[in-house]
């Protein structure tokens, strides 16, 4: 003889069957934010079957990637993924997948959602520690979203020391300290990398990579310099060796890299020793995609 469900299940059953079979509809909307259920809500109607659900609710949020094209529907795949991770917190793979997806160019290196991919970002790395994938895509937006340097710099620094990790990561951390404006920690980092080098060539990488350090140190006092100059007088001086005249510096400094030091034409501080300054989001590029490498100012244009 069968045995009798009990009626709450068998409407549990039921309703995840509705669920499960129906296709995926434009959400409602309250405020800002699709209407979805909560969680605990979930757990409880749907206890035997979580499993089942927290995977509709992961088809859910793929399907949401699939159709956004608005600024608005892109951030709401952040609340998909939010509820997904709430039924199931170690499904890790929704954290990055959500993570990547959700934030939005607009322009002049400005992105939209970057808060809510962040969010997500960071809900995964409190309950999957350790996937590292998702600690990358955070120090990801933290570079190149957020412009946070130096807690992008610390993320890296840790996952540079995993025996997996690839041999650039600790590059990557001196850099982003050096544009966070930590020169000691930069510094310090490169020269632990250098003095435990196994081979020559890494121990000159970051040889080089501790003369880089201190002449971004030396590039951005100039760059204060050559700020102060224009504040005071309305407009660039003509060259860095203005600057001593002008009284902003008491002579010009040798460059680590035994380049000469020179004023580019968009009023920032250069080497002729190293092509790029050691940063990350200056980097203008051509309609070709070809990066533009600094020009030394044009003084005659100065001219009124």
């Amino acid at each position: 003889m069968m045995r009798k469900l009990p009626p709450l299940l068998l409407a549990a059953g039921l309703l995840l069957l509705v669920l499960l079979s129906s296709q995926p509809r434009p959400p409602l909307y309250l405020g800002e934010r699709p209407v979805l259920p909560r969680a605990g809500f979930l757990k409880a109607l749907f206890k035997a079957q979580l499993g089942l659900v927290t995977d509709y609710f992961w088809l859910l949020t793929i399907n949401r990637v699939g159709s956004a094209r608005t600024l608005t529907e892109y951030r709401d795949i952040y609340y998909y993924a939010d509820l997904t991770t709430d039924l199931d917190p170690r499904f890790a793979k929704v954290y990055t997948f959500a993570g990547i997806t959700i934030p939005i160019h607009l322009e002049r290196e400005e992105y939209a959602n970057v808060k809510e991919s962040s969010a997500i970002l960071r809900k995964g790395i409190a309950n999957t520690p350790e996937d590292k994938r998702i600690h990358f895509q955070l120090a990801y937006n933290l570079m190149f979203f957020e412009r946070r340097y130096k807690e992008a710099a610390a993320i890296i620094e840790e996952l540079a020391r995993l025996p997996e990790s690839p041999a650039w990561y600790s590059g990557l951390a001196t850099r982003l300290y050096a544009q966070a404006g930590d020169f000691g920690t930069s510094l310090g980092l490169a020269q632990m990398m250098r003095d435990g080098a196994e081979d020559e060539e890494t121990r000159a990488y970051y040889e080089r990579r501790v003369n880089e350090i201190l002449q971004e140190q030396l590039l951005q006092r100039l760059d204060d310099s050559i700020e102060r100059n224009k504040s005071r007088t309305g407009k660039l001086p003509v060259n860095l060796e203005a600057l001593v005249t002008a009284g902003d510096l008491s002579e010009l400094p040798a460059d680590p890299l035994g380049g000469q030091l020179f004023l580019g034409a968009d009023g920032r501080s250069y080497s002729t020793a190293a092509r790029f300054r050691l940063e990350i989001i200056h980097n203008e590029k051509t309609e070709d995609g070809e990066r533009l490498v600094p020009k030394p100012l044009d003084a005659k244009r100065q001219e009124p």
